[in-house]
């Protein structure tokens, strides 16, 4: 039997928890870049708790007014001080609630840069490495990222999105193209079946990849 882990981005401002978490096993917590506070944090986790839903921290570029999809031009010190203070203010409710971090995964275009950038992904290494040795990463397949967290050891889960478009190189589609989500839900349906049975998605010019 094939299981998946069905895993969600919450605590975004979008008041969907409610709905949505009775049908998923793990979310993504805004912890303070593109959105979240305290209290947006604990109110998804206790909702998750009540459902048994996995849990983990989505840090991203500190730029609430662009939703953390714009790349900054970080250096390292930037980097570690942002990504670490939204990590730990995640991992301190989650702690208070007597619940533990599942896994980490970034958002937006840290989520691009850290995953393809070689800054950004020793960057992610060695703070991964230094302070959360024993959590895991949510990745996209086949990045740089991926390889770097295998060579050194470090866990990881590998992902892909049923609602986004790939490029010919197995690269999330930018969301500046008006052909980024897939929004009929038959296509979205058949492009998730294709994943999960085939391990294959239709890139955007209708070719068939590997995810």
């Amino acid at each position: 039997m094939v299981t998946i882990d069905v895993n969600m981005d919450l605590g975004e401002g979008m008041t969907i928890e409610k709905q949505v978490m009775p049908f998923i096993s793990s979310c993504n917590v805004a912890c303070g870049g593109h959105y979240g506070n305290y209290d947006s944090i604990k109110e998804t986790l206790l909702l998750a708790q009540k459902y048994g839903v996995k849990t983990g921290a989505h840090p991203s570029f500190e730029d609430r007014e662009n939703f953390g999809r714009i790349h900054l031009d970080w250096d390292e010190a930037r980097f570690r001080e942002s990504v670490s203070k939204q990590i730990q203010q995640f991992h301190d409710v989650a702690l208070e609630l007597g619940m533990t971090m599942n896994h980490i995964k970034m958002h937006g275009a840290l989520y691009h840069a850290t995953a393809h950038l070689t800054d950004y992904v020793k960057w992610t290494i060695q703070l991964i490495k230094d302070k959360y040795p024993e959590v895991k990463l949510y990745v996209p397949p086949g990045s740089l990222l991926e390889l770097e967290l295998k060579n050194h050891g470090l866990s990881y889960d590998r992902e892909a999105f049923a609602d986004r478009r790939y490029d010919c190189k197995g690269k999330l589609v930018s969301r500046n193209d008006p052909n980024a989500v897939i929004e009929d839900v038959s296509k979205l349906v058949n492009q998730l079946s294709m994943m999960v049975h085939e391990h294959k998605v239709i890139c955007i010019d209708e070719q068939e990849i590997p995810p």
